[in-house]
């Protein structure tokens, strides 16, 4: 705690540096989750939808499935009616999965800050909003190529002490959705209800592209839940497609108050994301958008998306501790959740999209 001015002036002014940054992220928390479910479409999505939800810990993540429905038999008269249950209904568990950023500052630069440590401490939270957008963004998308690992379908991993991040899209949405992979609990091999829908691209033109979207977007609207309202794809890939779009119809539909760029394919808002990886890249295990040759296109219905995060855990802060070795205090802003798919069925992918494409007019 630091005091300023004589014990004896007419105005006293106690600072106290702990409760100061403690107040200032509980005020900045809302913020902060804001911004993370702004930074890429489908946490927007999600948290648009509500589907951003609490839980109360528990050994892991549970989520009921429905994977069969009930027969319905006709009947006349005196007939005895149908008395077989159906036994239609499992339960998907995900590992939770813990995240943290540190802020952290040494007293040099508390006292060199003195006049203006408000402004140090915004900027220390801003630096560590950012850093969270990014992570969350990526191992979303990239998963272990995030960082040293060589399989978008797993998680990204710290190969400090080998925790692992929250389960990647790709995982969820896989190119090969035949691969042995358990997904949560259970195997996508053993479970042909529980595969999504997927599409390697032939198109050579843009009108060919256009049908394969046209086939992928009905595919994903097969069956009860409704058609894809999201579709996420790389840059280049949204741009061939628009153009295909254009081509066709000589017109687009835009939500402009949608906060990404966007064009409406059907119901769906088609929108791009630097971050998207060549899913079909390395057989299967994918390749960054850097190294890419091929584009991606994922088809999302996004009311069977969530994000579970356990309730005391939502972006919260700890106490300031100081090492003993060292000069410095810092504190962790810490996250505990994990994503969950519901519905398999309802999303897919379209992947080895050609990066350059025929088109007859323009």
């Amino acid at each position: 705690m630091a005091t300023y001015g004589s014990a004896g002036s007419p105005a006293q002014s106690t600072f106290n540096y702990d409760a100061l940054v403690s107040t200032s992220l509980a005020n900045y928390k809302k913020t902060l989750v804001d911004n993370i479910s702004k930074s890429n479409p489908l946490f927007h999505e999600l948290k648009r939808k509500d589907l951003w939800e609490s839980v109360d810990g528990g050994l892991y993540i549970a989520e009921d499935l429905m994977y069969a429905v009930g027969s319905t038999e006709p009947y006349d008269g005196y007939d005895e009616l149908p008395l077989t249950p159906s036994d239609g209904v499992t339960q998907l568990q995900i590992d939770w999965r813990q995240l943290a950023t540190p802020i952290v500052i040494s007293e040099k630069e508390r006292k060199q800050n003195k006049q203006r440590l408000i402004s140090l401490l915004e900027s220390r939270i801003k630096v560590a909003e950012i850093g969270m957008e990014e992570s969350f963004t990526r191992h979303l998308l990239q998963g272990s190529l995030a960082g040293s690992g060589d399989d978008v379908r797993e998680p990204y991993q710290n190969i400090a002490n080998g925790a692992y991040s929250i389960d990647p899209l790709p995982r969820w949405v896989m190119f090969d959705p035949t691969a042995s992979y358990t997904i949560g609990n259970i195997s996508q091999v053993t479970q042909n209800w529980w595969r999504n829908r997927t599409k390697s691209s032939t198109a050579t033109t843009g009108q060919g592209l256009l049908a394969e979207f046209m086939n992928m977007y009905n595919q994903t609207s097969k069956g009860p839940g409704g058609s894809p309202d999201l579709i996420w794809t790389d840059m280049i890939t949204w741009e061939l497609v628009h153009s295909a779009y254009m081509e066709k119809y000589r017109a687009d539909s835009t939500d402009n108050d949608y906060p990404f760029p966007n064009f409406k394919f059907w119901g769906a808002l088609v929108v791009w994301d630097e971050d998207i990886p060549d899913v079909a890249a390395n057989g299967g295990k994918g390749a960054l958008s850097a190294e890419t040759t091929k584009g991606t296109a994922y088809f999302l219905n996004t009311k069977f998306f969530k994000i579970k995060y356990e309730a005391e855990t939502n972006f919260v802060d700890t106490e300031f501790q100081k090492p003993i070795n060292q000069d410095v205090k810092g504190k962790h802003i810490l996250w505990m959740g994990n994503t969950a798919v519901n519905n398999r069925r309802k999303q897919g992918v379209l992947g080895n999209i050609a990066r350059t494409l025929t088109f007859s007019s323009i």
